[in-house]
């Protein structure tokens, strides 16, 4: 068994009190962060050796800044930001994705795994709304404010990495990328009040004694309240069909409701599914990067249900309907794919972006 980095352990012991006595590398997603589980005694604990300097201080930085606010996130034992380096707590193997492929396809389970997304969700709005009065948005690794320049970089991944991979016939002519730039306005004048966590979904979310804890939010920034939601439910790894999604909407609207922000639900669904759109633009995009530049090839299996949904929501005019010649263009991409997509409730997955 291959140590962690000297500095780790050092840094470990120094925050401890005790050397650690057994590790074990933990398995990785799509980041470059390097996490171990080691052991003090009898106690487990957490460390993260982060490449990215300003991602470790901005989770370090908010992290006590959340749990103030009664948020479920890690409890903190040290950090050598100069190093890159932070100590927390250990919150057990599962998480929500596991779980929800642990509850398995019987009516049962799934009915538990809506229960489960659900609960996750409801904590939705108090992370946003809650946690973001007074978060210190200095700390974003990028800019600080989530807006056109965001949305563009996402339609950019979605056009370089995937369409010109896997339908090159199709990249947009000036007509399709003024709707395009169009369909950024759009998103860009909705209110950013609110902290958007950025990547809220399974895999970020712990599972522990039947409730969440909410991890990797440090590359949050102010934006919209519906991009978050937008993410997990139309994550692969959600497992979710329509009457799913329709009935986590009202689950999330409620408890925005109970945050004192109430929004009619029409209205919310004018803003949801263009931003549907451009999350999924940046999903795609992120799963070709990610197989082609770092060989993460299982991300390619994600394609599929994300394709289907895409699918699903222009045939049904969610999306789409804003500009015929986006419409044209999306059916056009969608139809050079191959169509031997697994419904989104399919298998376990393993790596989400």
């Amino acid at each position: 068994m291959n140590p962690p980095p000297a500095n780790l352990l050092d840094f470990a012991a120094r925050a401890l009190g005790v050397r650690p006595s057994r590790w074990e590398r933990m398995a990785g997603g799509g980041s470059d962060r390097e996490f171990h589980r080691l052991w003090a005694g009898e106690a487990s604990y957490v460390a993260a050796l982060c490449a990215d300097r300003a991602e470790c201080q901005a989770f370090v930085g908010w992290t006590p800044h959340f749990r103030a606010r009664g948020i479920p996130v890690p409890q903190l034992f040290g950090e050598r930001l100069d190093e890159g380096l932070y100590l927390m707590e250990d919150l057990g193997p599962e998480t929500l994705r596991d779980r929800l492929v642990a509850l398995g396809e019987s009516p049962d389970g799934r009915e538990r795994r809506l229960a489960a997304l659900e609960t996750a969700v409801r904590w939705l709005p108090r992370i946003q709304v809650q946690g973001g009065e007074g978060l210190d948005y200095r700390l974003c690794p990028e800019e600080p404010i989530m807006g056109s320049a965001t949305y563009r970089a996402d339609i950019r991944l979605f056009l370089d990495r995937y369409v010109a991979v896997h339908a090159p016939a199709s990249m947009p002519g000036a007509r399709v990328r003024a709707a395009l730039e169009a369909l950024v306005d759009r998103a860009a004048a909705l209110d950013t009040t609110h902290f958007c966590y950025r990547d809220f979904q399974t895999r970020n979310i712990m599972w522990r004694e039947e409730a969440p804890v909410f991890l990797d939010y440090q590359s949050g920034r102010q934006g919209p309240l519906v991009y978050d939601l937008a993410s997990i439910l139309y994550s692969p790894d959600s497992r979710l069909d329509d009457a799913g999604r329709e009935r986590l909407i009202g689950a999330y609207l409620e408890a925005l409701g109970e945050c004192r922000i109430r929004v009619e639900r029409g209205e919310f669904l004018a803003a949801f599914f263009p931003m549907v759109l451009l999350r999924r633009f940046q999903a795609l995009g992120a799963y070709a990067r990610l197989a082609a530049d770092k060989g993460k090839v299982h991300y390619l299996d994600k394609v599929p249900a994300a394709l289907a949904d895409l699918r699903s929501l222009l045939a049904d005019g969610r999306i789409g309907g804003e500009s015929p010649a986006l419409r044209d263009w999306l059916g056009d991409v969608l139809a050079a794919a191959p169509r031997s997509a697994a419904p989104p409730n399919r298998g376990p997955e393993r790596d989400s972006a």
